[in-house]
């Protein structure tokens, strides 16, 4: 199975998944200097918070993600109605990002890379790495303009392509894992890998 054959099992659900943070806080961002954070990106713009110039603490948003399946509930083991991937997504201090997608069809993982920069209300605006020709999400779908928000407190990222917010690749923090790569046709099981877990669950 191609990417642009998993992109056609997952687009259409994009628009019926709801988003568990969705009404969540958004991350304060710019915050005091004195915090001791060195989260700012050596290879990235200063970008500040559109409303009040001050500068952007990226340091909350660096880590890795991992995707949650709104049909499957994350470590469980089950049928995933159709969506069998697991995606992780790394937001790095250097001013770039990745992500790792595997599907049960794939041969072996799909890498993307992208460059990101802070841009108004508290969003990191994605342009394709140096290896990439176009602008992607997570190379399943070419967009023309792709954003990403942080929401607390879970912490969790959420995506806006070509200005349409995507509640469907909601992610949360830590690498995701194999535990089932669909050994038996149709049943997947992805949970945290190993030291991933937060320590304390998100209420």
């Amino acid at each position: 199975m191609t990417t642009r054959s998993i992109a056609t099992l997952l687009l259409p659900l994009v628009s019926v998944a709801g988003c568990q943070c969705a009404d969540a806080d958004l991350v304060e961002l710019g915050s005091d200097a004195s915090s001791g954070s060195s989260g700012q990106p050596s290879g990235s713009s200063n970008g500040g918070d559109g409303s009040t110039g001050e500068t952007f603490d990226v340091s909350r948003w660096i880590g890795r993600y991992h995707f949650e399946n709104p049909y499957l509930p994350f470590g469980e083991r089950g049928d995933p109605l159709g969506t069998y991937s697991l995606i992780n997504f790394e937001i790095l201090s250097d001013g770039r990002a990745e992500v790792l997608l595997d599907d049960c069809s794939f041969d072996e993982p799909v890498t993307s890379t992208y460059e990101w920069v802070a841009s108004e209300e508290g969003w990191l605006t994605l342009s394709p790495g140096p290896d990439e020709v176009s602008l992607s999400l997570f190379g399943l779908q070419e967009v023309d303009t792709l954003r990403v928000q942080l929401m607390g407190p879970c912490r969790a990222l959420r995506f806006e392509a070509d200005g349409v917010i995507n509640t469907f690749f909601t992610f949360h923090p830590g690498e995701s894992c194999w535990v089932d790569r669909c050994t038996t046709g149709a049943v997947m099981q992805v949970d945290y890998c190993e030291g991933e877990e937060p320590g304390e669950a998100c209420p």
